[in-house]
C-alpha cells in the first residue's frame, strides 16, 4: 500500500505532454499552489491508503462534465479550413494575451529557469509560466518543441509514448495527438491529448510561437488504456535575444487538466519542478550532436 506522498516520490520524472510545451506531474516541491506548510492540511490533502490503481478514466458522467469544458467541437466533414483558421486565430490571440499579462506570482526558481503561476479562468486550477534563455535561435527551438512528425519532440523527449499529426491544415496549423507512458507499473495511467496547434510569427518583436488548445474530433475518440486530458489555452513563445541571434528567450505557458482520479492539488504541486526539468532536457537535446541529422 502507498500513501499519497510516497507515490509522488516514486514518480519524480513523469510528464504529461502538451504540444506547446509540457504539463507535468509527480514530482514534489515545497512552494506554490497545491502545497501547504500546515501539518493538518498536508495530511488532509494526501491520498488515502491504496491497494489497487490510484488512477484511471473518469466515470461516464465525470467524462461528460469535463468534456463539456472543451468548447470547441470539431467533427470531420463539418468544418472547413476557414473554420480551423478562425479557431486558430482565437487560440493564438488568447495565448498572446497570457504571454503579455503581468499578474504572475513566483512559484519556483532555479539558477536559469523561473516559474510563475496564477489562477486560471478556464478551469479549476492554475496557469503556469516558465521562462529562461536558451542558446539556440527561435526557429530551431520551435522545431524541437512541435510534435512528431511535424517537429522533433518525439525524438528526444522520453516522456512521449505516442505522437502523431491527425490532420495537417497547412504548414503552420495542425491537429495533433500526443500521449505519455503510464507510471509506477500502471498505477498512474497514460494520458493523451488532442490539440489544435498553430504556429505564429511576430516579426516586430522577433518572436515565433506555438499556440494550442484541446479539441474534440469524431475520428479521434478516447482510446482504451489512456485517460484523455485537456490542454486549455497555452503556448511557447521564443524571442531572439538582441545582439545574439543564436540565443532566445523562451516562455512556456501551460494550463492542463489531467482528468482521471488524480487530485488537482497533488498534480499542481509537481508542475514547477518539472517545468524546470523540461527546459534542461530541451537545452540538452538542442546541444546533442546526434540530433543534428533530423
Amino acid at each position: 500500500m502507498f500513501a499519497g506522498r510516497t507515490i509522488i516520490l516514486l514518480l519524480r520524472r513523469t510528464a504529461v505532454i502538451s504540444t506547446v510545451g509540457v504539463a507535468v506531474f509527480a514530482q514534489t516541491h515545497s512552494e506554490g499552489p497545491g502545497y501547504s506548510t500546515d501539518t493538518e492540511s498536508r495530511t488532509r490533502n494526501t491520498f488515502p491508503l491504496l491497494t489497487d490503481r490510484i488512477d484511471g478514466p473518469k466515470t461516464l458522467e465525470q467524462y461528460k462534465r469535463s468534456s463539456s469544458e472543451v468548447e470547441t467541437f470539431i467533427s470531420v466533414g463539418e468544418r472547413s479550413e476557414m473554420d480551423y483558421q478562425e479557431e486558430a486565430d482565437s487560440i493564438a490571440r488568447r495565448a498572446y494575451e497570457l504571454y503579455k499579462s503581468t499578474d504572475w506570482k513566483v512559484a519556483k526558481a532555479s539558477k536559469d529557469v523561473k516559474v510563475f503561476y496564477k489562477k486560471s479562468t478556464e478551469f479549476d486550477g492554475h496557469i503556469y509560466r516558465a521562462e529562461c534563455i536558451i542558446g539556440s535561435p527561435p526557429e530551431k527551438v520551435i522545431r524541437y518543441i512541435l510534435p512528431s512528425p511535424r517537429g522533433l519532440r518525439g525524438k528526444w523527449d522520453k516522456t512521449v509514448k505516442e505522437s502523431e499529426v491527425i490532420e495537417k491544415i497547412d504548414e503552420d496549423l495542425i491537429v495533433g495527438r500526443s500521449a505519455t507512458h503510464s507510471v509506477a507499473m500502471g498505477l498512474i495511467s497514460s494520458r493523451d491529448f488532442v490539440d489544435l496547434i498553430t504556429v505564429r510569427r511576430y516579426p516586430d518583436e522577433g518572436t515565433i510561437s506555438t499556440n494550442s488548445r484541446s479539441i474534440q474530433r469524431k475520428d479521434c475518440p478516447p482510446k482504451d488504456g489512456f485517460v484523455r486530458g485537456i490542454n486549455y489555452h497555452g503556448g511557447t513563445f521564443c524571442t531572439a535575444v538582441e545582439g545574439d541571434p543564436n540565443s532566445c528567450h523562451v516562455v512556456n505557458i501551460v494550463q492542463t487538466d489531467l482528468s482521471g482520479m488524480l487530485p488537482t492539488s497533488v498534480v499542481e504541486s509537481a508542475l514547477p519542478a518539472n517545468l524546470i526539468d523540461f527546459f534542461h532536457d530541451l537545452d540538452a537535446a538542442l546541444k546533442d550532436p546526434n540530433m543534428n541529422g533530423f
